[in-house]
């Protein structure tokens, strides 16, 4: 009888998230461009990057070591970033700025993931990898390395609290404190093996994208 029961549950459970899955219509980056139109909203987990209305409010996943709540609103994040760059020369000018002007939120990590907006592999470049995209963050006077990994076909970074000599924290719970009245603005700065056109995406989260505290920004990079 208990295991008829867990069954259903299950079942129940698979068909909620079948329903949420089509509401919210994910975007592949590697069939075309990153478009968000007015009105709508760009969310980001480890599966890719999400369109949605803007009045829709992102599922959130309770963890037991949030030591808070996230904020009941998300967080300003702005990204800026240069159009167009060249080949293996780092990308200056790259900055994350996140704002909070409400209660202290929990401590979370600024998650920084690489999108192929074109396949320039089709005319003999390789795919997107950690082989061929560096990203580094400027840090206590100089530029700190962020270790990359392939997650769902893109690449993708984490950057926690300073003081480590490189950041690779993308499985770790926590990461920078988010007191009230913070404004901390980070300078990156990308390197591309070979040409293309790119989404730069930054997101906040305190559970490795379970849940966000920001609205993710991102912006669009030609390298040629």
């Amino acid at each position: 009888m208990i295991t008829c029961w867990v069954t259903k549950l299950k079942i129940n459970k698979l068909f909620l998230g079948f329903i949420l899955t089509i509401a919210v219509s994910p975007v592949a980056f590697g069939g075309g461009s990153l478009r968000a139109e007015e009105g709508t909203s760009i969310y980001v987990t480890d599966a890719g990057v999400s369109i949605a209305p803007s009045q829709a409010t992102p599922v959130e996943t309770s963890t037991r070591n949030a030591p808070l709540k996230p904020p009941s609103r998300l967080l300003p994040l702005k990204l800026i970033a240069p159009a167009t760059a060249e080949t293996n020369r780092p990308i200056t000018g790259i900055s994350i700025s996140l704002q909070n002007p409400g209660d202290r939120a929990p401590n979370a990590q600024l998650r920084v993931s690489i999108h192929e907006n074109d396949h320039v592999h089709a005319r003999g470049y390789p795919q997107l990898s950690p082989d061929n995209v560096k990203l580094e963050v400027f840090e206590n006077g100089s530029w700190i390395p962020v270790i990359l990994s392939m997650v769902a076909g893109n690449v993708m970074g984490v950057i926690g609290a300073e003081g480590v000599a490189a950041h690779r924290e993308r499985y770790k719970v926590g990461g920078f404190e988010i007191p009230p009245g913070l404004d901390k603005t980070w300078q990156l700065r990308v390197t591309f093996s070979f040409p293309g056109t790119y989404a730069l995406v930054a997101a906040v989260s305190p559970d490795n994208g379970s849940r966000h505290l920001a609205q993710p920004a991102y912006s669009i990079i030609t390298v040629q």
